[in-house]
């Protein structure tokens, strides 16, 4: 990954971070000490971000395959 690939990263996941935050307050989820936070951000990723991530990584191995230069 290029710096330039992880400050994007970074940013993009702090928007995560943003709006799973909102969620969290919305949905009176708990988020008043670490291991209520991290229950809460575990069940929020596995209902909203796995599944797009996991899609998005069956479909690119179902493309096809991209020409790598030999070594």
């Amino acid at each position: 990954m290029t710096p330039a690939e992880r400050q994007e990263l970074l940013q993009c996941s702090q928007r995560i971070a943003e709006l799973l935050y909102q969620d969290a307050c919305d949905q009176e989820r708990p988020v008043a000490n670490l291991g209520a936070i991290e229950s809460t951000v575990r069940a929020q990723v596995q209902e909203s971000v796995l599944p797009t991530i996991g899609e998005f990584f069956v479909n690119e191995s179902a493309a096809p395959a991209k020409a790598t230069p030999d070594n």
